[in-house]
């Protein structure tokens, strides 16, 4: 069961109420990025910064090449973001505001003699003059206080005298580059080159931005910023809270702060997160939370009678919305044996006093038609209505999933373990969705997914509607996966106390 941690009043110093600003919608992702690229996280938290942008139509072009007007417009609004919002306020387009921002920030030296020029934005940067570049944006001062990193990743110093191209690069760039490698910002091409002459690429080029960026900011770290909090709902976009003010250490994690926020019945979205931290290079982030769900909600809502002094810490496990999780816990035995220290039916006489007979409707195939039908099954009465709200949503659902055969309530002995005993159990199409142990088929004949139209995909909306009310799948629920060549799966069964 996920916990939602609990936040009191705004803990944040000095947090100041603005007027409602535009949000964008949550933070897709882009088309040509997949989650497996090698700079997803990189290109991720530089779209976040807004150090990096798409290229139009959801995409953002990781191999494409950067133009000297790109790549300055970049790092002028990494390392140099007041000057280049300036020179935009005077009227420079995009890239010009790069290079004026870039000039009087000395990324760019005119010593330096790097071939470019207010009339040349649009021609490729190479790797070693995007160097001398970054070179010139690193901390003047290393303090062995920040030498940790706030990534993940983990890289070494490298010596820059080993790529195979470092005696054909001159004196300048060979300075840049030994200065980045020994602050891990390259390591070097495959080939075991650093590629000087070759054009930089937008992926490489983001991800070299953030690791001298890192460093930037391990060298501010602690130092108080003002920012602007966004607060959103990850689906709609919509804000949550009026954006808010705030000062906040830079290197700060993002995460934390989201923690701290009172947004109401919402959790902090981790899928959607872009930046992950306060950076010296972004004045401006949008923090994605998405709605609690019911159960979720009663929960927080008891919480704040524990507060209130109505209700107690030994009521927790007794609340309605235990109801919903998957699972047996003592609300659930409370609801259905009237104890919740019960367990099972001491005999068939008494669990069939708590049994009733409900219809529900169902699709069945005809001819290889989908036909609406009805079909009766006997359940504990106590989820009965439960059970006819599950089949009503999967009759609903645009799959229209098909069932030929449906069964519930059935006393297997006195001794028997399994919930058909209590009538909180209940099996769908059992000749299509096999019982399997260890590669051993026990009841049924199959179990296809992928082509038999009666066989129950993980995916499918029977599993998502029964899981949504608290029912566990014998597909998965007592193996690691729902791969049948392993463990004990039993496919055509959904169990109100995961048995």
């Amino acid at each position: 069961m996920h916990l939602k941690q609990r936040v009191g009043a705004l803990l944040l110093t000095g947090l100041l109420a603005l007027p409602l600003a535009a949000v964008p919608a949550r933070a897709a992702g882009f088309t040509d990025l997949p989650t497996n690229h090698w700079a997803y996280e990189d290109l991720t938290e530089a779209a976040g910064l807004g150090i990096l942008q798409g290229t139009g139509g959801g995409a953002i072009n990781p191999t494409g090449t950067l133009s000297w007007g790109q790549f300055l417009a970049m790092t002028a609004r990494t390392f140099a973001p007041d000057a280049y919002d300036d020179a935009v306020a005077d009227g420079d387009a995009w890239d010009q505001a790069g290079y004026t921002a870039a000039v009087e920030a000395r990324l760019l030296r005119e010593r330096d003699g790097l071939p470019v020029s207010p009339d040349s934005l649009g021609q490729p940067v190479t790797r070693q003059d995007a160097a001398v570049v970054l070179a010139n944006a690193l901390p003047e001062e290393d303090d062995d206080f920040y030498s940790w990193s706030w990534s993940w990743e983990t890289r070494q110093p490298v010596d820059p005298t080993a790529f195979t191209d470092w005696q054909q690069m001159d004196e300048l760039h060979q300075d840049a580059v030994a200065a980045l490698a020994g602050q891990s910002v390259i390591t070097g091409k495959a080939d075991g080159s650093f590629g000087y002459a070759d054009s930089l690429q937008r992926a490489d080029g983001a991800v070299l931005i953030l690791r001298v960026l890192e460093q930037v900011d391990e060298s501010l770290a602690g130092q108080e910023k003002y920012v602007t909090l966004r607060v959103v709902d990850s689906a709609t976009g919509a804000a949550i809270l009026p954006d808010q003010q705030v000062e906040l250490p830079i290197d700060t994690q993002l995460i934390t702060v989201a923690y701290e926020l009172d947004v109401g019945y919402y959790n902090y979205d981790y899928g959607s997160q872009t930046a992950s931290r306060v950076s010296s290079a972004c004045d401006t982030y949008t923090l994605y939370y998405e709605p609690m769900s019911a159960q979720e909600i009663q929960e927080e809502q008891f919480w704040d009678q524990v507060e209130q002094g109505t209700a107690t810490w030994d009521d927790y496990y007794l609340q309605d919305f235990w109801l919903t999780y998957q699972g047996e816990n003592p609300r659930k035995c409370l609801l259905l044996f009237g104890d919740q220290n019960k367990r099972r039916f001491a005999n068939r006489a008494e669990a069939e006093a708590s049994m009733t007979t409900v219809i529900i409707p169902v699709w069945k195939l005809v001819n290889g038609q989908k036909a609406a039908s009805t079909m009766s099954l006997s359940v504990h009465s106590a989820i009965a209505q439960d059970v006819v709200e599950i089949f009503t949503e999967i009759y609903n659902d645009p799959e229209q999933f098909p069932i030929h055969d449906v069964g519930g309530y059935s006393w297997r002995g006195d001794t028997a373990t399994g919930e058909h005993n209590c009538g909180t159990a209940i099996d769908i199409n059992a000749n299509e969705n096999y019982q399997i142990r260890d590669g051993q088929v026990l009841a049924g004949s199959c179990w296809e997914p992928e082509t038999n139209p009666y066989s129950i995909s993980p995916d499918s909306s029977v599993v998502r509607i029964f899981a949504e009310h608290g029912w566990s799948w014998g597909g998965d629920a007592w193996a690691y996966s729902s791969d049948d060549s392993e463990g004990y799966h039993d496919y055509m069964h959904f169990s109100y106390l995961g048995e």
